[in-house]
């Protein structure tokens, strides 16, 4: 059984959540991502991110910024497995939430 380790980052954007959702979404499909699926109920989006030395998934959930309806939080939460020899040299958490940041 893997070892996994978890690192969350929020993102404050402007627009409206369903407008984020579709970007998002579109942004994960760019990077790579597999086994999209999403909620828009809840504005969640997962995916799985299997590269060549890292392996993990993402939730990336969108909520509400304040008052204001054009403010958008992403809340990215990066999920990866920590016990290969390339996690001491490059955070493998970090390369998933910079894949998603990158496409976007």
């Amino acid at each position: 059984m893997a070892i996994r380790k978890s690192m969350e980052e929020r993102v404050c954007v402007e627009g409206n959540r369903s407008i984020w959702l579709e970007k998002v979404k579109n942004a994960l499909e760019i990077a790579g991502f597999k086994n999209l699926s999403h909620d828009s109920t809840l504005f969640q989006i997962k995916g799985d991110y299997r590269k060549m030395t890292v392996y993990g998934d993402i939730l990336v959930t969108l909520l509400p910024f304040g008052n204001n309806e054009n403010q958008t939080e992403l809340n990215i939460k990066s999920t990866a497995n920590v016990d290969n020899i390339y996690a001491l040299f490059k955070s493998p958490n970090k390369s998933i939430i910079n894949a998603l940041k990158s496409a976007l």
